[in-house]
């Protein structure tokens, strides 16, 4: 599935990553007798027992201990994990087998992919032990001189996050693979974006606002779809219930209402926007014919916010509609990302402050699905 942004920044991201000065040393060979399986190495590290837990229970630690195959893990952390409610390897008792087994089979690649084996570009597909492919991105902006390798939107650490090797190295070599350590887990989803909106109760009121204004059905396409959603409390602030939702005339409001937490076509990763250089503000195609989603960026990092709607044609004033649509330092102070809160205001993404994902990057068949700390729009801001 091929990402489609509704501006064309995707040249000067290839101009500044084929620009970019002399490779690093990502890749450690290992000595002999230094290294072992990748079974070996998960039971051997306290900061990934949760996962190698995991593995065991999913029946996959004895192919990670196999030497005649190769793996390649991207291994949640201990913390990572306690941000999906695990704390204790009892916890994934509650999980039937088969989801225990589907989420492992997630996090591994059925070959060995050494970081120097990556292309330096967005959007590079490996498939994973479930058949569906991982977005992997090795990639940086014209502010950084780190590059960042990025799996399906989620940072990867650098190996020394797990020992006291110095300099930026990505990947553990074993005998039988490399691990890469995460933050956060991976969502990868087994539905479409409308199937994910439909599996969660909490996000009842989009649903209902989607199909009142008939952009449902929209949603079980092709795509790519990119959705930004409140959850029903969100809606609830400002007196929208399910019922209040259902007495709207659809003729009397911008279709932005609820078609404005619909980005179409486009597959958008959190920290893609980082990789967007030149702006600091980002604008992209929405449902509505008149309204963009707009996601604030800095200089070298992506502030954690999505941002307000903005009218499409609105010149070189920008026009912002709804809560929060103030301007500051170039910074649209719009809904944040669930979860991604600093008190002192801005928040960015760099390798000590990475996003708190638990409620970002859910990979579905057709797109991804954010969840929003507020909703973007009222009916009195895209009143016709």
């Amino acid at each position: 599935m091929k990402r489609i942004y509704s501006f064309r920044l995707l040249a000067v991201t290839a101009l500044v990553l084929a620009a970019s000065c002399k490779k690093p040393n990502f890749d450690v060979a290992p000595s002999l007798g230094s290294v072992g399986t990748i079974s070996n190495y998960l039971s051997n590290n306290f900061d990934l027992s949760l996962f190698f837990t995991a593995v065991k229970k999913a029946g996959l630690a004895d192919s990670l201990d196999r030497t005649d195959a190769t793996y390649t893990v991207w291994a949640p952390l201990n913390s990572a994990l306690n941000k999906d409610s695990i704390y204790n390897p009892s916890d994934f008792d509650k999980w039937s087998p088969d989801s225990l087994k589907y989420f492992v089979r997630t996090h591994i690649l059925p070959r060995k992919l050494f970081y120097s084996d990556i292309p330096a570009t967005s959007d590079n597909k490996y498939t994973n032990l479930n058949g569906i492919d991982l977005y992997i991105s090795k990639t940086t902006n014209a502010a950084m001189t780190q590059l960042f390798l990025i799996v399906d939107g989620v940072p990867v650490l650098p190996a020394g996050a797990l020992s006291a090797k110095t300099g930026t190295q990505y990947g553990a070599t074993q005998l039988n693979g490399v691990v890469y350590p995460l933050n956060n887990s991976l969502k990868v989803i087994r539905s479409t974006v409308q199937g994910f909106l439909s599996s969660r109760q909490d996000l009842s009121h989009l649903v209902t606002g989607l199909k009142k204004f008939g952009l449902w059905d929209k949603l079980s396409g092709d795509g790519p779809f990119t959705i930004v959603a409140p959850q029903d409390t969100a809606f609830e602030r400002y007196g929208l219930t399910t019922d209040s939702i259902l007495r709207l005339d659809p003729a009397g409001y911008d279709i932005g209402l609820f078609g404005g937490y619909c980005m179409a076509p486009s597959h958008v990763f959190l920290v893609d926007v980082m990789q967007l250089n030149g702006q600091s503000l980002v604008s992209f195609h929405t449902l509505s014919d008149s309204l963009d989603l707009t996601m604030g960026v800095s200089s070298n990092s992506m502030t954690l916010m999505s941002s307000c709607l903005k009218k499409r044609y609105s010149g070189s004033n920008p026009q912002y509609i709804g809560p929060g649509s103030i301007i500051s330092l170039g910074v649209i102070l719009g809904s944040r990302f669930l979860g991604e809160t600093q008190p002192a205001g801005v928040y960015f993404i760099t390798y000590n402050s990475l996003p708190f994902g638990r409620y970002i990057n859910y990979a579905c068949s057709n797109g991804v699905v954010h969840l929003l700390s507020t909703i973007l729009a009222r009916p009195s801001d895209v009143t016709k």
